[in-house]
């Protein structure tokens, strides 16, 4: 059974980790995948968060004082399958698709990959969403450290997920309810990659959310003057990919 990992207070002689004032962690995903857990927290400073995410090769997340990182394990096998599933980047990149052509390719919105850090107000977290839109100029919030300087976009318009089982409860728990202290956020979307499933956040006024669910391949999800037709987003997606 793979569980949450809160690692505690060690001094570290391995050369391949980095000691840092509170608690290390691997810079390396092969040894974060050592680790052999879903789901990492590590009580540290929001500039040691943001030092790791520039050293490290693979995703970190920072809330509430902790360091949080996810990888895929497979259930079955045991199997590390990465930080996401062949579906996942396949449904990802057909959102990031749709939203280009609903939104268009010479207007003020721009559509943006994971790559893209997203800072939280003075809330200090830092983020990662699977795709994030932002309504004209890209609005970033700066923070220095250790002589370096890291940019987190603050003024996301619209953000996707793409659910995984290692991130589905967080992503629909604490990361929805810091999104939504997001002030130019309009819409969250979730699609769901074991099954036809997605669920949809619209603001109402500042503190008032739609919140719409879609179980069907009819059904479409309205995106400012278009749609996201569930057909086109799960058609064969499933197929060709190995357990």
């Amino acid at each position: 059974m793979f569980d949450t990992a809160v690692i505690e207070d060690i001094q570290v002689t391995t050369p391949k980790l980095r000691t840092r004032r509170r608690a290390p962690m691997p810079l390396t995903f092969e040894e974060r995948a050592d680790m052999g857990k879903r789901e990492v927290r590590v009580p540290a400073t929001f500039e040691e968060y943001l030092d790791l995410a520039a050293d490290c090769d693979y995703r970190v997340f920072y809330r509430n004082g902790e360091i949080i990182s996810f990888i895929e394990i497979d259930e079955t096998t045991k199997t590390i399958m990465g930080e996401a599933t062949v579906t996942h980047e396949r449904m990802v990149a057909r959102i990031i698709h749709f939203l280009t052509q609903i939104l268009g390719y010479d207007t003020d919105y721009q559509v943006m990959g994971s790559n893209a850090k997203i800072f939280i107000g003075e809330e200090r977290k830092g983020y990662n969403a699977d795709i994030v839109v932002v309504e004209g100029t890209i609005q970033q919030r700066e923070c220095k450290h250790n002589k370096r300087t890291s940019k987190g976009i603050s003024n996301a318009h619209i953000i996707v997920e793409v659910l995984s089982k290692s991130t589905r409860k967080f992503d629909l728990t604490d990361k929805l309810e810091d999104y939504k202290l997001i002030s130019s956020l309009q819409q969250i979307i979730y699609f769901d990659q074991s099954s036809v499933s997605a669920s949809t956040y619209i603001r109402k006024s500042n503190n008032e959310w739609l919140n719409i669910d879609y179980k069907s391949l009819t059904d479409t999800i309205p995106v400012k003057d278009g749609f996201i037709e569930m057909e086109k987003v799960y058609s064969k997606i499933f197929e060709g990919v190995g357990e």
